[in-house]
């Protein structure tokens, strides 16, 4: 096509619809990749609702453990089974009060699952423990906790403490209780164990779960999302008091739901950027048919005219600092 034979009204015609072309371009590029930032933030979100429901499933269990330390702690049996060390049939005694909860229950026996209870002195050297729950559990206090209780002074050697901590059974929640309340004689040791409590997760997030150890063997794992590819594995690493690997949890989410949710919002945000573009142009075409084509359209016509013969009349000089110009010059 020559250069004469376009006209301005047709070039700008054709430039406005390129530039609208690449805006709707644009526009789906951005939008899918709004998409996958928005799936990704959505991902992190998921996976700190994990972290955040796991703290308070640890949390409710630390507290049944408290109760059930405060209980036996504050035992007139047990204090004064204490008093009577280091006799043997003591010790033995003292590991049959031990045993009480595992046999009899007590109030929130159904929240944790209830490993071990030890007593310890105050110098934290083992007394007894129970002779129910897990066997071959290492009698010792861990190095963590007794930094954490060698730091305290004074009144606070009175508060409970409590730590994950990993041990050869596998990651295991210790709860440390004083003994005799304000004269203090001893301490009390509650251990369970979270896999229980972290099972409660998927009540909090609403999402099916799965439990790996720190080495990925499967704990509490779901089998029947693993023959569903619409779910999407959201990890987060449950670590313990003194920042070791202790659990993977993985949150599956339904990957249809996500898809669903980030297509509506994907299409609303593209439908108003297509939107707002067009009437963006369909605006500038308007301003250009004013201003431009038809003064120019209508000066052409006038030109015509006169190379035609008609010497009278005049070109109207309204319009734009161009036209004007043209139109003066050419009368």
């Amino acid at each position: 096509m020559r250069i004469e034979n376009l006209s301005i009204k047709t070039a700008t015609i054709g430039i406005i619809m390129m530039l609208g072309i690449v805006s709707i371009v644009l526009s789906i590029l951005a939008g899918g990749y709004f998409k996958k930032s928005a799936l990704d933030a959505q991902m992190g979100s998921l996976s700190r609702v994990i972290e955040v429901a796991a703290q308070e499933v640890l949390r409710e269990a630390k507290n049944n453990s408290f109760d059930l330390g405060m209980k036996l702690g504050h035992s007139k049996e047990l204090i004064n089974a204490m008093a009577n060390l280091p006799h043997d049939a003591t010790q033995n005694n003292i590991s049959r009060i031990l045993d009480d909860p595992f046999l009899n229950g007590f109030v929130g026996f159904a929240k944790i699952d209830l490993e071990k209870i030890r007593v310890y002195g105050l110098d934290l050297n083992f007394i007894a423990e129970s002779n129910e729950g897990i066997k071959g559990l290492n009698k010792h206090l861990s190095d963590f906790l007794i930094k954490d209780i060698g730091r305290r002074q004074g009144i606070e050697r009175l508060k409970a403490i409590d730590a994950l901590l990993m041990t050869p059974e596998g990651p295991l929640l210790s709860s440390i209780v004083p003994i005799g309340g304000l004269h203090l004689i001893g301490y009390l040791e509650i251990i369970v164990n979270p896999v229980f409590n972290l099972s409660n997760i998927s009540n909090i997030t609403q999402t099916p779960i799965s439990i790996y150890s720190s080495t990925n063997e499967a704990i509490n794992i779901n089998t029947k999302l693993l023959k569903h590819d619409r779910y999407l594995p959201i990890s987060f690493v449950l670590h313990t008091s003194d920042q070791q690997p202790a659990f993977r949890i993985v949150g599956h989410e339904n990957v249809n739901k996500l898809n669903s949710e980030m297509n509506k919002t994907q299409f609303i945000t593209v439908s108003s950027f297509l939107l707002l573009s067009l009437m963006t142009l369909a605006i500038a075409l308007q301003l250009f048919n004013r201003f431009l084509f038809a003064p120019l359209n209508k000066m052409v016509q006038d030109m015509e005219k006169i190379a035609h013969g008609r010497l009278d009349l005049r070109i109207d000089k309204k319009g734009l600092r161009d036209f004007f110009i043209l139109a003066k010059t050419f009368n």
